[in-house]
């Protein structure tokens, strides 16, 4: 092995040196017969060794083993051990070396493999397999074991030999203890080359110290040799008692102390005595406690040394709680303290503060220590400063395993205080430890409240937020915590809007699973509908409403919302149009639809409900008129049932256009979107869609002109059947009077309104006379108390009706058309309403249809009579207005007046006639009065000169005859 690949090579190489006629190098007696070496690097090494007759005078029961470092390669050593051969009849010995870099192979390892099993029994002759294997530091480590202990006394002697002449050669015999032992403690303390019960030859290879038991004469001994005993008076009296301490702390822990050269050991002899005083004096010392003056400056100086700070970092851990925290409290008084004493102080306190037991002593000890922890200026110095911190707690963790949540809490909070930790480092903190989710409810919702405990409830929250998905058992116990602890919403309230939602989302995640869309569990929705319902009163629940829609069917989400109108659009209701259209064809009752159709109602009064949806649904359905006439009564069908057909049916028509229902009939749909209605009708019997339509169309000031149109699709006889149904007037309204007999859409103006252009055609409807068996309309309409059209739509304010109904903004902005005057005669449908034949009542006559008006027989008093009859008709007086979209336009209509209207109107016609009278005669009875025939004076003027007569002037014959 060359020296430069030696240097590469961290490899433990074996050469075995035996007695043999023929060796490895090609000649007879002691030479290398196994090696893991190449040729070139054994040939080396045989010479460096002295082909392996390095060792002589041994002894037959005790090895010599020792570590030998060459003088001509510095960074190179080698362990040996020489064995007699006990069946040599020449005395010969085998030497097994182990070759190998100087940093890897010490003297303190060789005297530790004295019993290692790697060794060859000794023995002559070549060996079966020359080729042996390359060896393992750590192996080798492994495999080290301590010889015995020595006597510390005979240890302190030879020690004191040494560092009186460093660079002297020392032969130690006649030691009392076991020569392994004494040299392994002196290879723990100097790091130099030594061998036991051997007597080296080789000049290059000699070791500084050779220990035996006997006084050997030594076959060439050095001029530098010195043979002593621990017996010989030892110098360095002055050091006995240092040099005594630093022995006894090897001796304790031999495998820790870290071997020196004789000459740095010897420098330091000056700080043993701050050894023996111990760490605590001398730090009150460097912290100017209790001493001042020159003494201050050696203390600092020897804990600014290697040494010091070696000895000081183990000597922390034998502080006091007491100790530490006085060292605390003057550790500013020393400005220029080195980094890794204050390292070594932090983690003293660390693990003295940091404990489940909570005294008053520990509580001062984290007040005085929190100034060790002050941020410093860069991230990695920061991170040096809390690993102790995180070291103690993970370890504490992991012993307290029966610990409960609060006292695992009440240890974070006090990691927190004392190394003010901030949000994010308690987060990595409760990472580190996997605190599981329930138990960071637990803490979060136990430090909420305290001004004082954010930043630690920030960290518990954020590490909340980083959870990962959990297990159905751990969904559970989240669950649990979260519906004990509120969701968390006093805690989330000192958050910021976007990171509030973040943190809630994720307790939802974490609670009942991520969301999915269109697989949510019911029963999990149902669940979390009850716990939210629960906090609605909170603040912060409007604002976390849209989150917790993600894990809520629709039917949930309209519960909350029908709980909580406040909530508005906050609340995300997409999908309801489809669902509540589910709900309504699984409706097994009209109740039961008509509850539904109310919680449509209350979405559209809130904005919530979408409307082009809603309409595609409707025109989907054919807006549930097979459901809904399912429903009737067939014996009675304009009873109750019917009834609430009509009026789902009229409010489905207002949801579906898009507008609002209006709450009193104030407004009517336009006769365009009536229209598009009418052609979605499917069962004309009973006509619940038609009269549905009517009631849509129709406003509570009186019937228009789409409304009138509907009524005159349908027969006389059967318009008139539907006014004896009281409740199906009140919700419809009463049909138009039909008076003379005549139907409602013969009847015409007898002149336009101002401004208004006449529509009707100059062709009349034909007349109807009636059957004699019938009284005349204007009886009927005596008999029958006429319903008011201003009334409540609502027939049943207890059960059909919505009792809070809010009003539409903007009042009637989608009010009726501006027309609604009577229809006119061409929009009168003579054709009878449905398909099938009408039934009548058996106690009434059919009524029967007149021929047309072309057919009957005209006289010369028919225009006369004509006139008459639409004078007769036109009451000016009786209309009423009608509230439409511009205030300023109104509208009149002219329903019939009863037999005291007529009256009224033929009194005051009568008494405008006699005064119109009254007036001409006392007109012209004052111009005949005037005149000069009947004996008025003439003036004096006119009696002495009367006037010639002029050409133009008329005579007196004339003039008289025109009197």
């Amino acid at each position: 092995m060359s020296t430069t690949r030696g240097e590469r090579d961290q490899r433990i190489h074996q050469v075995v040196f035996r007695w043999t006629d023929q060796h490895l190098l090609g000649g007879r007696g002691i030479g290398p017969v196994g090696t893991s070496l190449g040729q070139r690097d054994l040939a080396w090494w045989s010479g460096l060794l002295d082909n392996g007759d390095l060792v002589g005078l041994l002894h037959p029961d005790r090895p010599a083993l020792g570590l030998l470092r060459p003088q001509s390669r510095p960074g190179m050593a080698v362990i040996v051990r020489a064995d007699a051969v006990p069946t040599s009849s020449r005395g010969s010995h085998q030497l097994h070396a182990l070759v190998g870099t100087a940093d890897v192979l010490t003297a303190r390892l060789a005297l530790g493999l004295r019993d290692w099993d790697g060794w060859l029994p000794p023995a002559d002759g070549s060996l079966a397999d020359p080729q042996l294997p390359a060896l393992d530091p750590a192996d080798l480590e492994a495999a080290s074991t301590l010889p015995g202990r020595a006597d510390p006394q005979e240890v302190a002697a030879l020690l004191r030999h040494v560092l009186r002449h460093p660079d002297y050669h020392f032969h130690f015999a006649g030691a009392a203890s076991d020569p392994y032992a004494l040299g392994h403690a002196l290879a723990s303390l100097l790091d130099v080359s030594l061998i036991v019960e051997g007597d080296v030859q080789a000049a290059a290879v000699q070791p500084r110290i050779a220990v035996t038991v006997e006084k050997t004469h030594l076959r060439i001994p050095p001029a530098h040799w010195y043979r002593k005993s621990p017996a010989s008076r030892a110098p360095l009296e002055d050091w006995a008692e240092d040099i005594g301490y630093l022995v006894e702390q090897v001796l304790a822990a031999p495998s820790q102390a870290t071997p020196r050269r004789p000459q740095e050991l010897l420098q330091s002899l000056s700080h043993l005595r701050y050894q023996r005083q111990g760490l605590y004096r001398l730090l009150r010392q460097a912290l100017r406690i209790d001493t001042q003056g020159e003494e201050v400056a050696k203390a600092r100086r020897y804990l600014a040394q290697d040494d010091g700070l070696r000895w000081a970092q183990g000597e922390f851990t034998t502080l006091s709680l007491s100790e530490t925290t006085e060292l605390c409290r003057f550790w500013r008084d020393w400005p220029s303290m080195p980094e890794q004493l204050t390292a070594f102080l932090r983690s003293r306190v660390a693990s003295l503060a940091l404990d489940w037991e909570d005294t008053p002593e520990l509580d001062s000890l984290r007040a005085a220590g929190q100034w060790l922890f002050t941020s410093p200026s860069s991230a990695h110095k920061r991170s040096e400063q809390i690993r102790p911190v995180f070291d103690r707690i993970a370890r504490l963790w992991q012993e307290g395993q029966g610990r409960s949540t609060i006292d695992r809490g009440v240890l974070l909070w006090h990691a927190r205080q004392l190394a003010d930790l901030s949000a994010t480092e308690v987060q990595a903190l409760v990472e580190k430890l996997e605190v599981p989710a329930a138990h960071l409810i637990v803490l979060a919702a136990h430090y909420t409240g305290d001004p004082g405990t954010r930043e630690f409830r920030r960290g518990l929250l954020g590490a909340l937020q980083q959870c990962a998905t959990a297990t159905q058992d751990h969904q559970e116990a989240v669950r649990a915590e979260l519906q004990e602890n509120g969701f968390l919403l006093e805690a989330l309230a000192d958050e910021t809007a976007e990171r509030r939602r973040e943190l809630f989302g994720s307790l939802l995640v974490l609670g009942y699973g991520p969301p999915q869309a269109g697989q949510t569990d019911p029963q999990l929705s149902r669940q979390l509908e009850q716990e939210l319902t629960r906090v609605g009163g909170h603040p912060l629940f409007h604002s976390l409403l849209p989150i917790a829609a993600r894990h809520l069917t629709i039917a949930s989400r309209l519960r909350i919302w029908r709980e909580f109108p406040h909530v508005g659009n906050a609340l995300p209701l997409d999908g309801a149009s489809t669902y509540l259209a589910g709900r309504l064809l699984r409706a097994q009752t009209v109740e039961e639809f008509l509850q539904t159709l109310r919680l449509l109602f209350d979405l559209r009064c809130t904005g919530a409900l979408q409307v082009h949806e809603f309409q595609q649904v409707c025109q989907e359905h054919e807006y549930f008129q097979e459901k809904l006439y399912a429903f009737r009564d067939t014996k009675d069908p304009y009873g109750e049932a019917g009834l609430d057909i009509i009026f789902a049916l009229a409010e489905l028509m207002w949801l579906a256009s898009g507008e609002m229902p209006p709450e009193d009939r104030e407004r009517a749909l336009s006769e365009k979107k009536v229209r598009e209605l009418e052609r979605e009708e499917r069962f004309p019997d009973p006509p619940y869609f038609r009269l549905a339509l009517i009631r849509v169309s129709a406003t509570h000031w009186g019937h228009t002109a789409t409304s009138e149109r509907l009524w005159n699709s349908f027969p006389l006889h059967l318009s008139e059947h539907f006014r004896r149904y009281p409740g199906l007037v009140q919700l419809v309204g009463a049909p138009p009077v039909a008076e003379t007999g005549r139907r409602w859409g013969a009847r015409r103006k007898l002149w336009p309104r101002a401004g208004e252009e006449s529509t009707r055609n100059t062709s009349e409807a034909p007349s109807l006379p009636l059957d004699p068996s019938h009284p005349a309309v204007e009886d009927r309409d005596s008999e029958i108390k006429s319903q008011d059209l201003s009334e409540t739509p609502h027939r049943d304010a207890g059960r059909a009706a919505t009792t809070y109904r809010l009003p539409e903004p903007g009042g009637a902005a989608h009010g009726a058309d501006d027309n609604t005057t009577v229809v006119a005669d061409e929009e009168w449908d003579a054709e009878p309403y449905g398909t099938g034949p009408r039934q009548h009542r058996s106690d009434e006559a059919p009524l029967v249809f007149a021929p047309p008006a072309a057919a009957r027989k005209r006289t010369w008093l028919s225009p006369v009579v004509e006139g008459w009859h639409r004078l007769r008709r036109f009451r000016p007086w009786a209309g009423r207005t009608t509230r439409t979209r511009k205030p300023e336009k109104q509208s009149f209509t002219y329903p019939g007046l009863g037999p005291w209207a007529r009256t009224a109107l033929a009194v005051v016609a009568a008494v405008l006639i006699i005064l119109a009278v009254i007036a001409l005669i006392l007109y012209f009875s004052f111009r005949l009065l005037n005149s000069p025939v009947n004996g008025i004076p003439q003036s004096s003027q006119s009696v002495s000169a009367p006037p010639a007569p002029s050409p133009t002037s008329p005579s007196l014959s004339s003039e008289e005859t025109f009197r």
